[in-house]
C-alpha cells in the first residue's frame, strides 16, 4: 500500500505534539492547513504582463537531449517559428514566443544550476507570426494517427506537471494497448493552482484535447484525477461534457501530499504498482497533464507550438498574486519589475516541496516552470541525525532516507544505489518533517547528480 503523509502529523512531528490521531481527522486537519496557501489564487483570472525586451530561450526545456540550434546570430525569426530541433530519440523542438533577432546564443544558467545553450531574441513587439494550421472537430475523423503524433512532435509538446518528458516520446506506444489514460489534475504542492486555473476556464480545450488524444491511443477509459477540494469543477466537467458529447471518468483524489505523483496517482486510481524506472505503459497506463493536454488541443486545432503557459506567482513575499499567461524564455528580472516585487530573498521555481531556489535573476521560465514564489526566509539550524524514523514513515515509496544524507556525507556515493536511491520521487516529505533539519534532499538531489556523472565516467573507459 503507498504510503503519503499529512501536513496535520507534520505540524504534530515538528512541534512534538500528541500524533495519536484517527485517519478523517488527520485528513480534515489536512484540508484546513492546505487551504490557505492555495486561495490566494485560485480563483483569480488569468493575467497577463507585457512581453520583455529580451528573451532567454533554452534548449534543453525536457528531459534528454537538448534541441540543437537552427538558427544564427543576426537571423530574424517570427513567433512560433522553430528555433531548436528534436536531437537524439528523447528531445523536444523549441520555438520562438515573438517575433525579433537573434542577438546570441550563449550557455546560460537555467533554474536547476546547469548551463545550457541558449537562443537570446530582441523582441520586435511586432508580433509577426508564422503561417499556422488551423483544424476543426470534423478534421479529427479523418485525419491518420500518424499525422496526429507529427502535430504534438512537431510542436514540441512536453509534460507540463514537472517531469518534461517529450510527448510524442510517451504516446509512441507501438503496439501496445492503452487500459487507461490518466489525466492529472491532482496539483497537490501547496501555492500553486495553475492547473486548476486551467481547468476552470479552459475546460472545452481540455476535453476537445482528449478527442485528440483518444484518436490516437484509443484506451478504454479516460479518468480525470482531481483532488477533493476541487470538487466543484465536477459540475463544470459534467456541463462540458454533455456539450462535447465525450464522457470521461472523474475521480476524486484526497488532499494528501503528494497524491500528484505519477506512481502515487496510478495505485489510487487503478490500484496498480508501477516500480521506480518501469514505464506506467507497461501496466497498460498512460498519465498525462491537464495542461499538456491543453497543449495538445492549441496544436491540433490551433496550430500553435508550445511557447507559453500558464504560472503561478504566489508567496508571502509577492505582489499582485495570481495565474499569469507567461512566455517561456521570460527572465525572472523582468517579472519582478514588472509585478513590483520587492523582496527576492527566497525563490522557488515550481513548488514548496519539489521546486528549485534560484539565485540568479536572469534565469528564464521554460516548459516546466508551474510556479514561483516568493517566500520568507528562515535561519535553519542544521543538526545531526537523531535516528527517530519521520523521514522513513514520511517517505512514500517506502525508502530510508537517513542513509542517504550519511552516504552522501561521507562519500559513500555507491552504496546510495544500494539504498534504492532512484526510486525516490524528490518529493521533499522527508526533510520537511525532519525535526533535526538534516538537508536530506540536498543529499539526494546532488547524490544523484554525482552518481550520473560517475556513470558517465565510467562508460567513457
Amino acid at each position: 500500500m503507498v504510503r503519503r503523509i499529512s501536513f496535520r502529523r507534520i505540524a504534530n512531528i515538528l512541534f512534538n505534539k500528541n500524533i495519536d490521531e484517527d485517519e478523517k481527522t488527520i485528513k480534515k486537519n489536512t484540508n484546513k492547513e492546505r487551504q490557505p496557501m492555495k486561495p490566494m489564487t485560485k480563483n483569480t483570472k488569468i493575467k497577463e504582463i507585457a512581453d520583455p525586451n529580451l528573451f532567454y530561450i533554452p534548449l534543453s526545456q525536457h528531459i534528454g537531449s537538448p534541441a540543437i540550434p537552427i538558427v544564427e546570430i543576426g537571423d530574424h525569426v517570427k513567433k512560433y517559428e522553430k528555433i531548436g530541433e528534436i536531437s537524439g530519440n528523447i528531445s523536444a523542438n523549441i520555438h520562438s514566443p515573438v517575433s525579433g533577432d537573434v542577438v546570441d546564443i550563449i550557455d546560460h544558467l537555467m533554474a536547476n544550476g546547469k548551463k545550457v545553450k541558449t537562443v537570446i531574441i530582441v523582441n520586435d513587439f511586432q508580433n509577426t507570426e508564422e503561417t499556422l494550421t488551423k483544424r476543426e472537430l470534423r478534421d479529427l475523423r479523418l485525419i491518420k494517427k500518424e499525422e496526429i503524433f507529427k502535430i504534438i512532435r512537431e510542436a514540441g509538446i512536453v509534460g507540463l506537471g514537472g517531469a518534461q518528458f517529450p510527448t510524442h516520446v510517451k504516446y509512441d506506444i507501438k503496439f501496445k494497448k492503452v487500459e487507461t489514460l490518466i489525466i492529472n489534475g491532482a496539483e497537490c504542492e501547496p501555492y500553486l493552482t495553475s492547473d486548476y486555473s486551467v481547468m476552470k476556464n479552459f475546460t472545452t480545450e481540455i476535453f476537445r484535447g482528449l478527442k485528440v488524444i483518444q484518436k490516437l491511443l484509443n484506451p478504454k477509459e479516460i479518468v480525470i484525477g482531481i483532488e477533493e477540494e476541487n470538487k466543484e469543477l465536477i459540475e463544470i466537467f459534467e456541463k462540458i461534457q454533455k456539450e462535447e458529447k465525450f464522457e470521461v471518468k472523474v475521480k476524486l483524489l484526497p488532499t494528501i501530499y503528494p497524491q500528484g505523483s505519477e506512481l502515487q496517482l496510478i495505485n489510487t486510481i487503478t490500484q496498480k504498482k508501477v516500480k521506480k524506472g518501469e514505464l506506467p505503459l507497461e501496466q497498460g497506463v498512460i498519465v498525462s497533464n491537464v495542461s499538456t493536454v491543453k497543449a495538445i488541443y492549441n496544436a491540433f486545432f490551433e496550430g500553435k507550438p508550445l511557447i507559453e503557459r500558464i504560472v503561478t506567482i504566489s508567496g508571502e513575499k509577492a505582489r499582485n498574486i495570481g495565474n499569469y499567461k507567461l512566455k517561456f524564455g521570460t527572465p525572472l528580472y523582468y517579472i519582478v519589475n514588472e509585478l513590483k516585487i520587492v523582496n527576492e530573498d527566497k525563490v522557488i521555481f515550481g513548488g514548496p516541496m519539489m521546486g528549485t531556489e534560484v539565485f540568479d535573476s536572469r534565469i528564464p521560465t521554460v516548459k516546466g516552470t508551474s510556479g514561483i514564489l516568493f517566500l520568507d526566509t528562515e535561519e535553519i539550524e542544521r543538526k545531526n541525525c537523531i535516528s527517530c524514523g519521520y523521514c522513513v514513515e514520511a517517505c512514500p515509496m517506502n525508502l530510508m532516507p537517513f542513509e542517504f544524507a550519511d552516504y552522501y556525507k561521507n562519500g559513500k556515493y555507491e552504496k546510495m544505489i544500494t539504498a534504492n536511491i532512484q526510486n525516490c520521487i524528490d518529493c521533499g516529505a522527508c526533510e520537511f518533517v525532519c525535526p533535526s533539519r538534516v538537508p536530506l534532499m540536498e543529499s539526494i538531489k546532488t547524490g544523484k547528480l554525482i552518481l550520473s556523472e560517475l556513470e558517465v565516467k565510467n562508460n567513457e573507459k
